[in-house]
């Protein structure tokens, strides 16, 4: 009798460490995120959401019903969202749906059945995943008849793959000076002329004064291309590129002081 109870503590003893030597990663899905589940009242995901829910699985069969308040049986769409934890691996996703789903990951589609006929049938794709959070959505659409969606997914294998670190910020495309939106002077309003992209001259007005500008001075300026008070006449230099090795240039402010033109 003490042999039998010393070989089954045995036994007892080395399942347990063989459970407690299973992988740290997990295999199954969905183990500890929520989804948020965004209803619509049309097949297309359009307007705003009739029904907003937080569900721990996207798993649901409906039947001939609907999913709550405001959502029809037939003809609507919803949208789950979740931020995932995933080892370093690969992973199975499966997903099933009737009538139609598709799997977003990080931003890339990898099951979609929208328009292809493929109601109820089951879609499985591997994905291979850095460690660290994920985005997964899924979008699913009904039309009519059963309504059911499970999407799941199952840890196969380590390795992953690395993140690849984002581009660098693009260079500077634009080091021109800034114009003004807006543009009032005592030589009237230049707006117009700013959002018409036109020459000064046509947004010109006189205030009457001896010593003002007359129409013909102002016609054998340049167009303004930078716009902003400024004194007439008077000079400065802006930086027109992004290149170092290009110089400043020379602008000179219009009679009308509505902005600046290259002199």
């Amino acid at each position: 009798m003490k042999r039998l109870m010393t070989i089954a503590l045995l036994v007892l003893l080395g399942v347990a460490l063989l459970v407690a030597s299973g992988p740290a990663a997990p295999s199954a899905a969905q183990s500890g995120n929520t989804w948020t589940a965004n209803y619509f009242n049309n097949p297309d995901w359009a307007y705003s959401p009739v029904l907003i829910q937080t569900v721990p699985l996207v798993s649901f069969n409906w039947g001939s019903g609907s999913p709550g308040p405001n959502v029809p049986v037939d003809f609507f769409s919803a949208r789950f969202d979740t931020s995932a934890f995933f080892y370093a691996g690969s992973y199975q996703f499966t997903a099933t749906a009737d009538d139609e789903v598709a799997l977003v990951v990080d931003g890339i589609t990898y099951i979609d059945t929208r328009n292809s006929g493929q109601s109820g049938k089951t879609q499985s794709v591997v994905v291979p995943m850095w460690q660290g959070n994920h985005q997964v959505q899924v979008w699913y659409r009904e039309y009519t008849g059963l309504a059911y969606i499970s999407v799941t997914w199952q840890y196969i294998k380590p390795g992953g793959v690395t993140p690849t670190p984002p581009p660098p910020p693009p260079p500077p495309s634009n080091c021109a000076p800034v114009s003004a939106t807006s543009v009032q002077t005592k030589y009237g309003d230049y707006t117009p002329c700013i959002q018409q992209n036109i020459h000064q001259k046509n947004c010109f007005q006189s205030d009457g004064a001896w010593d003002s500008p007359n129409m013909g001075s102002i016609e054998m300026e340049p167009q303004i291309t930078v716009w902003g008070n400024c004194t007439a006449d008077q000079t400065t230099q802006f930086r027109v590129s992004c290149d170092p090795a290009i110089p400043l240039q020379n602008f000179k402010c219009s009679k009308t002081e509505a902005g600046w033109f290259p002199s």
